[in-house]
């Protein structure tokens, strides 16, 4: 039943600002205004103009034996969701991944990579002991010390943090721009275990069940939803087969028929943007791919839309850049690489091919004794073929239009870096790869698109392409990121470096009585539990 969080051996953008490290199939943070000065003192969600009434249970699933000591010793979504609700983060994101405040209520640049943090005053851990700028330093020299953790790609751009006063901390980055506050987001934690800041506090624990209850001295608004329960389920299917029961009211899942419970009225299911991306990937180092109008030639034959409905169920959303659809950075709402196998004729034509044989409808293409015959890399996992059924479809749109494609299907295990598929990537015995990247929460792609980045295994060199993306880490403001960010996301359409297929959704199955859901994003759920509420009673 367990949602494994892959290992993240990369880190991403912003642009789809997630926190830093993708990896095969993580903290973003802004406020408005010039970033050196204090922000303004941070409004909270007012409650709704009819106030809910409090109380009730959530009742979700959590795997069987999960570990539950330390916020930072997370494998599991299920588990991450669960601390989620009992620390707070030093910053968070919403649900466009703008920066807020949290337990850091406003912050000021000194320049260099160097930031003043102010803690917010008065916050109560569980246990009514005040929060302050030691509990900060204490966590992340807890978090350096552990030899891997969800968290741990946090401190990759961080060189020192330290406590000025009782409610100040100074933190240098080794890049310069605001981006750096996207490696802010990890649980402040104090030396007491199993005792956080935020808006639940643990109730009661044993063998089957953790119970989790409002936090009525929490620093923001405390929320409406007295109790959340976790019960141990061995599956996914006993999950579900719960909820049938009524047993559990709340089921988070990456299953792709999950549409299928939703009844009107009874059961509602919230489809959930993700940072997992689909990508095909292109051997630069390839005769044919090397030519940016066989790139473009491939993101125009590619009908993405009949893949998403035919193979994910419609649980996925289209994007043609490497920054979330739903992303405030993102600035392409409409997709301009659409299927168009007409305009994909043509670029392979002005790339210089010629069709030699066109019999009942088959397309062959020759330049110069060179063909476009090419091998499509990809994956499948013992109990998931889904992207290996996607690649069926990619391979019959390319061969429609003259490519001769060999599908090579190699064998992966989620966050192993010596699957076979992996061990295959890295070799680079392919001209085309299907993938899966699990982005991070910050603004850097580095890894994916330097030359000698740990995920550029189609070995991209574009200086152009490079100084873009260093130039996500420099911008010393929202509105010079957001410009940066439009900058680049011209120039990967316009080059085509790979190609960006869509987003994983995936779903929350829940009771229709619980209301304010809506808003929901992985990979932090519960962000505004405070405003979710059981429908009155009549």
């Amino acid at each position: 039943m367990a949602r494994s969080l892959t290992v993240r051996n990369a880190v991403i953008i912003m642009l789809s600002l997630l926190l830093a490290a993708g990896c095969l199939s993580g903290c973003s943070i802004f406020r408005r205004g010039d970033d050196t000065t204090p922000t303004a003192e941070p409004t909270f969600s007012p409650a709704p103009t009819s106030e809910p009434s409090s109380g009730g249970t959530i009742r979700l699933p959590i795997p069987v034996n999960a570990p539950f000591e330390d916020p930072f010793d997370v494998s599991t979504e299920e588990m991450l969701n669960l601390f989620s609700l009992m620390y707070d983060k030093l910053l968070t994101l919403n649900a466009q991944g703008e920066i807020e405040p949290c337990l850091c209520e406003s912050w000021t640049s000194e320049g260099d990579g160097a930031w003043i943090l102010r803690i917010r005053e008065g916050v109560k851990w569980h246990n009514g002991d005040t929060l302050n700028a030691g509990d900060v330093v204490y966590t992340y020299e807890s978090l350096k010390e552990m030899a891997s953790s969800y968290y741990k790609p946090c401190l990759e751009r961080i060189e020192e943090l330290s406590q000025v006063d009782e409610y100040t901390v100074r933190v240098k980055f080794d890049i310069t721009g605001i981006a750096a506050l996207y490696y802010l987001v990890f649980p402040i934690k104090c030396e007491e275990k199993l005792v956080g800041t935020g808006p639940y506090r643990l109730f009661r624990a044993d063998d089957n069940v953790i119970v989790l209850q409002a936090n009525t001295d929490w620093w923001d608004r405390p929320p409406y939803i007295e109790y959340i329960r976790f019960y141990e389920r061995d599956s996914t299917s006993t999950a579900l087969a719960s909820f049938e029961a009524g047993q559990l009211n709340m089921i988070p899942t990456d299953i792709l028929t999950a549409g299928k419970y939703a009844e009107l009225g009874v059961t509602n299911v919230l489809d959930v943007m993700t940072q997992n991306m689909e990508v095909l990937l292109f051997n630069h180092r390839n005769s044919v791919f090397n030519r940016r109008e066989l790139r473009l030639a491939v993101a125009h034959a590619v009908n993405r839309s009949r893949i998403i409905t035919n193979v994910y169920m419609n649980r996925a959303r289209v994007s043609d850049t490497p920054i979330p659809p739903d992303s405030w950075l993102n600035s392409t709402r409409s997709s301009t690489l659409g299927y168009d196998p007409e305009r994909a004729l043509e670029l392979i034509e002005q790339a210089g091919f010629t069709v030699i044989s066109r019999e009942e409808a088959d397309l062959r293409y020759s330049k110069s004794g060179e063909s476009l015959a090419i091998r499509l890399l990809t994956s499948a996992t013992t109990d998931n073929t889904v992207r290996s059924d996607a690649a069926q479809l990619i391979k019959m749109e390319l061969e429609e239009l003259g490519f001769s494609v060999e599908l090579i299907t190699k064998k992966h295990t989620l966050g192993s870096g010596e699957s076979e598929f992996v061990k295959a990537l890295k070799k680079g015995d392919w001209d085309i790869a299907l993938v899966g990247f699990n982005l991070a929460l910050g603004c850097d792609l580095t890894s994916y698109i330097m030359l000698d980045g740990a995920n550029n295994y189609g070995h991209i060199d574009d200086r152009e392409l490079e100084a873009l993306t260093l130039s996500l880490l420099s911008a010393d403001s929202e509105e010079s990121l957001r410009e940066c960010a439009y900058e680049f996301q011209n120039y990967f359409i316009e080059t085509i470096p790979f190609v960006v297929l869509y987003f994983r959704l995936n779903s929350i199955i829940y009771s229709a009585k619980i209301l304010g859901v809506e808003g929901a994003r992985e990979p932090m759920i519960f962000e505004e539990i405070k405003n979710w509420h059981f429908k009155k009673q009549r």
